[in-house]
């Protein structure tokens, strides 16, 4: 092990205890003393688990004992891949209290880099879960041991391989091997001993492992609580991979449990996860990397789980800009603490009690006053104050070299003892640092490490190309994203074939390139290097040949709904969307580019220019054309008809009609309370815009209420009789067929026609005002006007592939006094076919979700709840996933269309159901519109509760879930209720302006 770790000399190992920074005490050690202290008090919480100090030291011993009974020595390496949870804290405190040494590889690594980090420290064990997240680490474990005589063991925790080569055992079986195990006091290793090998963020095809001493990581651990003013009554979060350094020791597991805390395992980062285990944990702090910040944050705008208990929240892995630093404690009501440093060593954090500007601006500074920090240039010469230079650092907690590296310490560490950490900053007159970037050619992504050269050489195992060359790209969401640079003989090759492809290999997703670039030769340095410099450079401006969405901001003071239909009524566009979502109000004006699709093909405009993208594939061809347009920062607004259905589910024959349209707009303005976004691809009109924005604000804000008062239609006994006899026997034939199995659940509509005209904009206005939807919509194109409050999305998608929809069946009215209301909503909870009708819809959402997402990752996060949508109120669940690597949103949005709640189940029996008793095309009704964003988010709300407008014609339609308990008064008396959320807001078209009914012709004439 010595030629193996450069040791400290024991002068100076000495003087570190001496002066009370080390402890003369393992890790194995300071649990024993922290459960004597602590004794009952929970130190873990997994799921419903809970354990004592200690219960957690009698188990760890076990288990000790057990890996001693197998032959595992002190000294020797043991792989450990284990998820967040008891078992991986349990597994390394058993190994430091033997003084084997845990190598602590992360979750989402794969069988390549875990046959190089084997390779590397030739471990005599791996320690793996069998199962997460769908990913079978047992028998990837099994294929890893099986070459490798060195492998002895294979433990799981879970069910044990048994394979040609390799039998392993199971966690459980080696803690009862160690309690069966004679009593015998185990040799503690010395403080001064490697405790652990830490992942270098370069650690990618040549590892990088960092030996840190028992010593140094308990400093690291305990100091680090004591700058955090931790104590007996903090509770962490433990949301990150914990073997990441950052949630281990920084403080982290081991800082709270140095000072009896409790700590919390999550499964994963995920909003949904966490926000349940603070409000139930009462946690008073976390740490996250950037990217999940801006993802807590937005879960936020709609989420209202009670987080007060949180005190701060600590920030690291990669820088965090100011802009997202600021929205933390406006979004989490707690402290932000931005933390700075390194596996190897080295750590900065800001303080709890430092200025706003400091820990907005800055990554803080050391933790010990024995850390020494130096900025240098090319030259190794000190930087003067305020200048950026190479971050150097040496101390009481950072390495002195890498395990078996010689070749790489000789370049990583300076002879004098310092690091080079490859990171670029500056310091701030109060002494806190600024990170500026990194001179190594690794890439940091969203706080992974990429190492570009092996990913640089797996690209060149793609048959079409010849060279590569990898670059981090500065990001808003990611930190950095990876862009390659290509030459090959491909240039069509797209981003999703290229991650399929490496995928197969063995990468994991995260390494996989964001962006490729095709050139036809490498700039290069004086030396001869491809440079990489003028590479990135060449991603800074937007090319001439593209376009880009600028965005300009502003406050506003009146309300986004009046701001938004008093702009589209005062703009010259005769085509514009309207579309709500979760508080904010997004206007689409005028046409930029336009994808249609019908069944055979799918078409492009842009530009005066048509592209076609011809077969039966209609979401990968519309996904094919979206990433075909020559704009950047695109967002598209659209609807499908219901026929779509017909094709995704082979239930009709292929038609040339129109199945799908999406615009680009020329203009889009992004509503919020306070708050306005304007965007466009022209500066000139973009300044327009925000001119009339301003004074459309200064107009709508004067206090007074001018809405004239409006005239209603009456509807009532057109929406009570029209077609009630022909709706009756329709329910009874379904019924019938459902009885005997033709399938379990079909929705029948009824259309109900509209005689007068109808002022579309007042009703919108009117009926959102009565309304209490999912998502509203108001659409305004040459072929059709529709406006709707819809009372559930088919599909959600956000940018990070996670994947939701909402099934609403089981439908009562909400009822007119607060009695009433409470007893139909009893009565909806306890109808048994309303229950049944529900259930086998959140089952078909959950079978839909589960071929395109991630193994495991499907779960029912609400179930059967209600929802009060306007007139009505229904059952709802919520069910969602995680899109599997190489799936898409139009993927997701295909699986789940038509929404359940639209058709029926099985589908294509029920879509062919529909047909056969209603008679006629569907059309926009039960359909879709849809908001689709260029870097991968899709929202797609369901079409009902909708008014029509096609030519002359203009109706209201909806529908009532079929199922053998149904009765045709029941189902015709749902229906009534479903259309009074609109028929009593249907306001009545007034005189209307030669010009207008000019632009109501545009709009009506049925021009496709």
């Amino acid at each position: 092990m010595s030629g193996d770790v450069t040791f400290r000399p024991d002068s100076l190992c000495d003087e570190y205890e001496r002066l009370g920074y080390w402890q003369n005490l393992s890790l194995g050690q300071c649990l024993s003393r922290w459960a004597a202290q602590y004794g009952s008090a929970i130190a873990l919480v997994e799921g419903d688990r809970r354990l004592s100090y200690v219960e957690l030291d009698n188990r760890v011993e076990a288990l000790a004992r057990g890996f001693r009974a197998l032959g595992i020595d002190a000294g020797e390496r043991v792989l450990v891949q284990l998820p967040n949870g008891i078992a991986f804290v349990e597994t390394c405190f058993a190994l430091f209290r033997i003084g084997a040494l845990p190598i602590l590889a992360m979750p989402a690594q794969r069988e390549k880099d875990i046959e190089a980090l084997c390779d590397l420290a030739t471990p005599v064990a791996c320690i793996v879960k069998e199962r997460f997240l769908g990913f079978d680490y047992a028998t990837m474990a099994e294929r890893v041991a099986a070459p490798r005589d060195f492998l002895r063991h294979v433990i799981v925790d879970g069910q044990p391989v048994i394979g040609p080569q390799v039998t392993g055992q199971s966690l459980a079986d080696v803690r009862r091997l160690g309690e069966a195990a004679p009593s015998s006091i185990l040799d503690a290793p010395s403080a001064r001993d490697v405790a652990l090998l830490l992942l270098s963020g370069g650690t990618t095809g040549t590892p990088k492992l960092i030996p840190r001493l028992h010593a140094d990581y308990v400093y690291n651990a305990e100091a680090s609580a004591q700058l955090c003013g931790l104590d007996a009554s903090s509770v962490y979060l433990a949301a990150l991979p914990t073997a990441h350094n950052f949630p281990l020791a920084c403080p982290g597991i081991i800082g709270t449990l140095s000072v009896g805390g409790r700590v919390v395992l999550a499964h994963t980062p995920g909003p949904d996860e966490c926000f349940a285990l603070i409000a139930r944990e009462r946690v008073t702090f976390t740490s996250l990397v950037p990217p999940i910040v801006q993802l807590w944050v937005e879960a936020r705008e709609w989420d209202d789980t009670d987080l007060s208990s949180l005190s701060f929240m600590q920030v690291g892995g990669a820088r965090c800009d100011a802009v997202l630093a600021a929205k933390v404690t406006p979004a989490f009501g707690c402290a932000l603490q931005q933390v700075f440093g390194m596996a190897e060593g080295l750590l900065c954090y800001t303080r709890l009690d430092d200025p706003l500007d400091e820990v907005l601006h800055t990554q803080g500074r050391p933790l010990s006053p024995l850390d020494e920090v130096r900025l240098v240039n090319e030259r190794g010469e000190d930087v003067a104050p305020g200048e950026v230079g190479e971050l150097l650092t040496r101390g009481p907690y950072t390495i002195l070299g890498y395990y078996r590296a010689s070749e790489q310490n000789a370049r990583a560490f300076t002879p004098d003892g310092f690091y080079r950490s490859g990171d670029l900053a500056r310091r701030t007159p109060s002494g806190n640092l600024q990170v500026e970037g990194r001179i190594k050619q690794q890439i940091n992504r969203a706080g992974e490490k990429i190492a570009t050269e092996e990913i640089e050489e797996a690209l060149c195992f793609h048959p079409a190309i010849e060279s590569a060359a990898l670059v981090g790209v500065p990001d808003e969401r990611l930190g950095e994203r990876s862009c390659a640079f290509l030459i090959g003989t491909d240039p069509a090759l797209r981003v999703s074939d290229l991650r399929a492809f490496l995928i197969g290999r063995g990468l994991p997703a995260y390494k996989c390139p964001d962006q490729i670039e095709f050139i036809r030769h490498w700039p290069l340095t004086p030396i001869g290097k491809v440079d990489k410099q003028k590479l990135a450079a060449r991603l800074g401006p937007a090319k001439d040949t593209r376009s880009v969405f600028r965005e300009q901001r502003q406050t506003i003071a009146s309300t986004p709904i009046e701001l938004a239909t008093a702009l589209v009524r005062a703009s010259t566009d005769t085509e514009y969307v309207i579309y709500e979502r979760g508080g904010e109000w997004l206007v689409a004006l005028g046409r930029l580019a336009t994808v249609r699709a019908s069944a055979s093909q799918v078409t492009l405009v842009q530009n005066s220019e048509t592209r076609h993208w011809d077969g039966p594939d209609i979401a990968a061809n519309v996904a094919r054309a979206l990433g075909a347009m020559s704009v950047d920062g695109w967002r598209a607004y659209g609807s499908t008809m219901f026929e779509l259905a017909d094709h995704f589910h082979g239930a009709g024959a292929a038609t040339g009609e129109t199945l799908l349209e999406l615009v680009v707009p020329r203009l889009e303005v992004r509503l919020r309370a306070g708050d306005v976004v304007l965007r466009g691809t022209e500066s000139s009109e973009l300044e327009k815009l925000v001119r009339q924005i301003s004074e459309l604000d200064r107009v709508q804000s004067r206090g007074v209420d001018e809405r004239p008062a409006v005239r209603t239609l009456d509807m009532a006994a057109t929406i009570a009789e029209h077609d009630a006899d022909r709706y009756r026997q329709n329910v009874s034939r379904a019924v019938e067929d459902i009885r005997i199995g033709r399938y379990e659940k079909v929705i029948l509509s009824r259309r109900v026609p509209v005689p007068q005209p109808v002022d579309m904009l007042q009703t919108y206005l009117h009926g959102r005002r009565h309304n209490t939807p999912a998502r509203s919509f108001l659409v305004n194109r040459p072929s059709l006007q529709m406006l709707g409050f819809s009372p559930e999305t088919v599909v959600e998608v956000s940018a990070k592939g996670e994947v939701s929809t909402q099934p609403l069946a089981g439908t009562r009215a909400l009822g007119r006094t607060p009695e009433e209301q409470y007893r139909l909503r009893r009565q909806l909870e306890t109808d048994v076919k309303e229950i049944a009708e529900h259930a086998v819809s959140v089952r078909l959402a959950v079978e839909e979700l589960k071929p395109i997402c991630a193994v495991d990752s499907v779960r029912v996060t609400e179930f059967m709840g209600v929802s009060e949508r306007g007139s009505v109120q229904h059952l709802a669940s919520r069910v969602r996933g995680r899109l599997m690597d190489g799936a898409s949103a139009w993927q997701a949005f295909e699986a789940l269309f038509p929404a359940v709640t639209a058709s029926g189940i099985p589908k294509r029996q029920a879509i062919e159901a529909i047909h056969q008793y209603e008679g006629r095309a569907r059309g926009p009704y039960s359909g879709s519109v849809l908001m689709v964003d260029s870097d991968g988010e899709m929202d797609a709300a369901l079409v009902l509760r909708s008014l029509f407008r096609q030519g002359d014609d203009t109706w209201l339609q909806a529908g009532a879930g079929i199922v053998a308990q149904s009765t045709p008064e029941r189902e015709l008396e749902e229906t009534r209720e479903k259309l009074s959320s609109l028929s009593g807001f249907l306001v009545a078209e007034t005189e209307v302006p030669v010009e207008a009914k000019k632009h109501r012709a545009v709009v009506g004439g049925g021009v496709q």
